[in-house]
């Protein structure tokens, strides 16, 4: 079951809905084995359209997935994705931080036999609660459950089938309802594997032993690309389009009403492996499109502050054991 499940490595992150990792969904269970904790700190400097005022946002994110018993079969684990606002500002309606917090247990059912027709196909879930508000659970509204479900068919080294559900109570898009995917994975060639489905997709291309390049999309979330150089065993230049969102509950006298922040970002940066268990990564660049809104998701929100395009600075660490 491990084996099958980690097979979908080489289209990862098919069930999460942010551009990093997360590690409280079904991504948990559907990367490689091993236990890893990853944190990154983001800082720019703004200015908040209407007041004029000006905004110091930094962003801080960390997840994180430990496997309880690599041995068993039914694989145990459990994952965590923290992530802090910190907002500097005189606007009054900008809150000074924003918290959401979510934790995971994961595992493996074993394999289900579908028939004949459609055969013998890999189990997993994931179960999880979280926190996304403005005073670290103090709000009872604030709280929120998380849940997957999913099954990995292989068909061959190279070529296999997910489906599953996805619940997430503070997805920014469609929260609390019950999405479906469906994604096919393949290897076009020596060089390029790809995943095509609703709602994620996926596509990577890996020429030679030092470039890769990488795009991702979840339709009606993100797209999200990157392109690295692996100047050496140890060394990675990068260049990156990021698009994120979040959503946070707050008290603002109108039930099903959340805060949304979402951003896009143009990154160069590098990651240097200090060890084989620690990386760091430096990176800066150019953020555009700051919003924050009001609105129950992404599909009709209310404008509350806009943030001038600024340049910003990043830092992270991967520490694997």
């Amino acid at each position: 079951m491990k084996r099958a499940l980690h097979a979908t490595g080489l289209a990862v992150s098919v069930l999460t809905t942010h551009a990093a990792l997360a590690q409280s969904d079904g991504s948990m269970m559907l990367v490689p084995s091993g236990n890893v904790i990853k944190a990154n700190a983001f800082y720019t400097p703004s200015e908040a359209n209407i007041t004029g005022a000006d905004v110091d946002l930094s962003i801080f994110d960390s997840t994180g997935r430990v496997r309880l018993d690599p041995d068993s079969s039914y694989n145990p684990s459990i994952g965590y994705e923290f992530v802090q606002y910190e907002i500097s500002s005189s606007d009054a309606a900008l809150p000074d931080s924003l918290t959401d917090v979510s934790v995971a247990f994961g595992g493996s059912f074993g394999a289900v036999d579908l028939g004949e027709s459609l055969g013998e196909w890999q189990m997993g879930y994931t179960v999880g609660l979280g926190y996304a508000g403005v005073t670290p659970f103090n709000d009872g509204d604030a709280w929120y459950g998380k849940a997957d479900l999913f099954a990995v068919k292989t068909i061959d080294r190279d070529t296999r089938w997910l489906v599953g559900l996805n619940y997430d109570g503070n997805r920014v898009f469609l929260p609390d309802v019950p999405l479906p995917a469906i994604t096919y994975f393949s290897r076009l060639n020596e060089t390029t594997t790809y995943a095509i489905g609703l709602p994620f997709s996926r596509l990577t291309w890996k020429p030679d032993a030092f470039w890769t390049v990488d795009l991702r999309s979840a339709l009606f979330f993100s797209f999200n690309g990157s392109v690295s150089y692996q100047a050496t065993e140890d060394l990675k230049f990068f260049a990156a389009y990021v698009r994120r969102s979040d959503a946070f509950t707050i008290d603002n006298g109108v039930d099903n009403r959340r805060l949304l922040f979402s951003q896009e970002r143009l990154e160069l940066g590098l990651t240097y492996d200090i060890s084989p268990s620690v990386a760091l990564t430096v990176a800066g660049g150019y953020a555009f499109g700051q919003e924050f809104d009001i609105g129950y998701d992404t599909r009709d929100p209310t404008g509350l502050r806009d943030l001038d395009d600024s340049g910003y600075i990043r830092g992270g660490i991967e520490l694997k054991f």
